[in-house]
């Protein structure tokens, strides 16, 4: 047996544990997903290099990106839940998992607990794992399954998660076990996580949103965020800028408004234009939707990647203020004059 699993004991994201009452902590903004995750004491046996939690990584392993995990009761923490559910202040539950012998089993029983007492919908976000697993996660109560993927190439994959990371995962297995949920949660009820500014071109990420589109798997974007204490602890962030375009982009094929042919690049494969009226694209500019957080329905991730100060994903509709803030960072590469 692993002593360092503690199935009395869950992980809760620092504004989950404010939303449930759980614990006290200043928010600037709530989130209306409680985010949590399997208990080990222990690192991944996985060696993705952007995360903390990384088997040879020295971060703190209660870190999840900017957030923090700090380890509580699971049963003072789903009581919480069914009540917070109850009461709407929040939409939905996530489980994120590292990647330890045994952690299929802990996820099943934790889904199962919180199944038994609420209808609150959960989502699940695991590697890729066989049909039986992803069938039984289905039949114990998981209602939106997510597959991250991270990078936006096969390339990227190996460097930051797969071969030359020594880690244990492969894009092609990774795709087959999408495919595999779609068949099982779905169309609609799939996920993924793709991480911009880790060495794609902005060809490969609008690639693989129109790829991800066709197959109604949804998709969450993040913004790259160095950690100190992983090997990429010295990579920069993308700029804001830049991250607006893909986030346009991204929006824009997802609402069907555009497909990967109505994109213009330059000779640097990045986005500088669309094949779309000028008009329609300020109007879905001035929505703000597109700058917001991307994921499961009622996920908003408050700052996951990002401190208040520079907001890459808005935990929220966007003000006038932001609106305009982010048409001038926009205006940087595409041409929105009237």
């Amino acid at each position: 047996m692993d002593y360092r699993r503690n199935l009395s004991l869950i992980r809760v994201s620092l504004g989950t544990v404010t939303v449930l009452g759980l614990d006290l902590v200043t928010l600037t903004e709530k989130p209306t997903t409680a985010y949590l995750q399997t208990f080990y004491d222990g690192r991944c046996s996985a060696n993705c290099r952007f995360c903390a939690q990384a088997r040879e990584a020295t971060a703190d392993v209660y870190r999840v990106a900017r957030a923090l995990y700090p380890p509580y009761p699971v049963d003072r923490v789903f009581k919480a839940l069914t009540e917070a559910y109850k009461k709407k202040k929040i939409g939905r539950v996530c489980f994120q998992t590292v990647n330890y012998s045994g952690m299929l089993e802990d996820l099943k029983w934790l889904v199962k607990k919180v199944r038994s007492t609420s209808k609150i919908p959960i989502s699940a976000s695991t590697h890729a794992i066989p049909r039986q697993e992803l069938e039984e996660l289905k039949n114990v109560g998981v209602t939106t399954m997510v597959i991250p993927l991270d990078a936006c190439s096969k390339k990227v994959f190996d460097e930051v998660k797969g071969v030359n990371a020594k880690g244990p995962y492969q894009w092609e297995t990774h795709w087959k076990a999408l495919e595999e949920a779609l068949k099982i949660f779905g169309p609609g009820n799939v996920g993924t996580h793709l991480i911009l500014g880790m060495g794609e071109t902005e060809f490969e990420a609008t690639q693989i949103f129109q790829k991800l589109y066709e197959k109604k798997i949804h998709c969450g974007l993040f913004a790259f965020t160095p950690i100190h204490g992983t090997s990429m602890q010295n990579l920069q962030k993308p700029a804001v800028e830049d991250y607006r375009v893909l986030q346009l982009t991204h929006y824009l094929i997802f609402d069907g408004k555009i497909t990967l042919k109505d994109v213009v690049f330059d000779e640097k494969k990045r986005v500088v234009g669309f094949n779309l009226e000028k008009k329609k694209l300020i109007q879905t500019i001035e929505l703000g939707k597109p700058f917001q957080t991307t994921g499961c329905p009622n996920c908003n991730r408050p700052y996951a990647t990002e401190s208040p100060t520079e907001v890459y994903n808005y935990p929220r509709p966007l003000t006038s203020q932001e609106i305009r803030i982010v048409k001038k960072q926009l205006a940087k590469r595409l041409d929105l004059s009237k």
